[in-house]
């Protein structure tokens, strides 16, 4: 073990000149910055606070301009009844041939309880675009994790395969020594040969296996994928403390959250349509102006202003049964929303003990490995020095190293598995993000 943790720092000091080296934390906090999804997020809660001005802007003062330009082309006919200018009906045209208005009107809601339950789902609505904020943050941190604990374990497993590739390396010209002194046979160093191809082959797959988790990890932490990236722990410096069991409550669990601010978005919207029945009341305040005349021109030399202020009330009294169906909808929707929020809680629980029991299991794991690498590595020493004094076969020695290679895969896919169990338990609890920074 002490050969393979040296043999890791000399590997990752010389990668430390051609690509840049993150600790898992620097990973995170890279993801955090330049992750499109967290960009997205960001976007998300920006649009429901600009959703929330427009909300107020309802209850404020209205105010509009407007303005009109007629061209009578043939006044209307209004008929006079006899005994106004004669004793017969006479008709005639009022008006001028040119008419120009402009007009200027405010307007203030004065009460209107639908439209003021409408600026009441502000606050569930910034709620939820926080909450999900927080939930695009918490995946992109579990994604960043995730890929780098793994190409942590693929990096460990080149590492471990390049140690061994380079014993027998080094054990090939002794074999070859031998057999031309006639000491083994061929069979022995054709044994030995076969072995080392294997490890070839097989270190050409983990570092294949290597070049695609760091890819994955530069995706998950939204780094170009030409830019040079390694990971700067090794998963034996990098093996997370177990996080004390502070126990699990739903009201930590952003889903739990987001959910509750949705029932609460959803009785407001049950409040709206129930106070649409109610009256409206506003007040409105008026100035405009007229020009008129039979000449163009001369139409604009005179005008004659206007102004009036008053109250409008408005008293819904039947829409066609339209507002009691909204009604009847909106409640229904709120009793399966209730519903499905005590489905999804009993999924959130049962997440926290599901992934509770595979945290003690891959630990356990991790401690077992860690004594069976430890008895592997000692039965391969004594191995190999009986063999070079001529008391084990080389059989002995190949099983002895190939249960070695056993030991060391184990225990790195151990490290793996409890790696991502402490991430799973800590989502699971909602909890990922305060743990993370403490890394």
């Amino acid at each position: 073990m002490r050969h393979t943790a040296t043999l890791s720092a000399l590997v990752v000091a010389c990668g430390l000149q051609a690509q840049q080296a993150f600790t898992l934390r620097q990973a995170i906090d890279y993801g955090r910055a330049h992750s499109p999804a967290m960009a997205v997020a960001a976007n998300d809660v920006r649009k429901a606070d600009a959703q929330a001005q427009e909300a107020v802007a309802g209850y404020l003062p209205q105010l509009n301009g407007s303005g009109s330009l007629d061209d009578n082309l043939k006044r209307q006919t209004t008929i006079l009844p006899p005994g106004i200018f004669s004793d017969r009906p006479t008709p005639v045209q009022f008006g001028t041939q040119y008419s120009t208005t402009l007009n200027l009107q405010a307007e203030q809601v004065l009460i209107d309880v639908a439209q003021l339950n409408g600026i009441q789902a502000n606050k569930p609505n910034t709620a939820m675009a926080a909450i999900r904020s927080r939930q695009v943050e918490e995946q992109v941190v579990y994604d960043v994790a995730k890929a780098y604990a793994q190409a942590q374990t693929y990096h460990e497993q080149v590492l471990l395969l390049q140690a061994n590739l380079e014993q027998y390396n080094e054990l090939a010209p002794i074999l070859q020594l031998r057999l031309e002194k006639g000491v083994v046979q061929q069979l022995d160093a054709d044994r030995v040969e076969v072995t080392r191809r294997n490890i070839g082959a097989q270190l050409q797959v983990a570092q294949a296996n290597q070049d695609v988790a760091v890819d994955q990890l530069k995706r998950a932490m939204g780094m170009p994928l030409e830019q040079p990236l390694a990971v700067a722990d090794t998963p034996r410096e990098a093996a997370p403390v177990l996080p004390p069991n502070t126990g699990f409550s739903l009201d930590n669990v952003l889903g739990h959250q987001l959910n509750n601010q949705n029932e609460l978005l959803y009785s407001i919207d049950l409040k709206r349509k129930r106070n649409a029945f109610l009256p409206t009341l506003s007040a409105y305040g008026r100035y405009g102006a007229m020009a008129q005349g039979n000449d163009f021109a001369a139409s604009y030399d005179n005008w004659y202003d206007f102004a009036a202020v008053g109250l409008k009330l408005n008293v819904p009294l039947f829409s066609g049964l339209r507002r009691s169906s909204q009604i009847k909808q909106s409640e229904l929707a709120l009793q399966s929303l209730r519903e499905q929020q005590r489905d999804a809680d009993l999924g959130f629980t049962l997440n926290y003990r599901s992934a509770n029991t595979r945290l003690l299991a891959s630990s356990t794991n991790v401690q077992n490995g860690s004594e069976n690498l430890q008895l592997a590595e000692r039965v391969f020493a004594n191995t190999n020095l009986q063999y070079q004094q001529g008391t084990a076969s080389l059989s002995d020695l190949l099983n002895a190293d190939y249960q070695l290679k056993e030991a060391r895969n184990n225990w790195t896919t151990s490290l793996l598995d409890r790696s991502v169990a402490v991430l799973d338990l800590e989502r699971a609890k909602g909890t990922l993000l305060n743990y993370v920074n403490t890394l």
